[in-house]
């Protein structure tokens, strides 16, 4: 039996920092504006620094920015964004 399949892998090229949630627990994360073109989606890595609070994508990549969203205010949190590609395998006899 052969297998095809489409899966998403990382292109190579990422961009990490940190930031500082406000009052509301939210952070925007702007990006270079060469970012706009990248289509075929990102991975996102989220890490509070000094908290147990959790975090998470509120937005996802539009334009040049995200937004990340703590349970609670003034969180410091580092993250990577890596760029993913599409592709297609074919997988062998089973």
């Amino acid at each position: 039996m052969s297998r095809i399949g489409e899966e998403k892998i990382r292109e190579g090229w990422s961009y990490s920092g940190e930031v500082w949630t406000d009052a509301d627990g939210r952070a925007v994360v702007a990006l270079p504006a060469f970012v706009r073109l990248h289509r075929e989606g990102f991975d996102y890595e989220l890490t509070p620094i000094g908290s147990d609070c959790p975090a998470h994508v509120a937005e996802e990549i539009r334009e040049d920015r995200f937004t990340i969203a703590a349970d609670e205010p003034h969180v410091k949190v580092a993250w990577r964004v890596t760029a993913l590609r599409e592709t297609t395998s074919a997988g062998g006899k089973a």
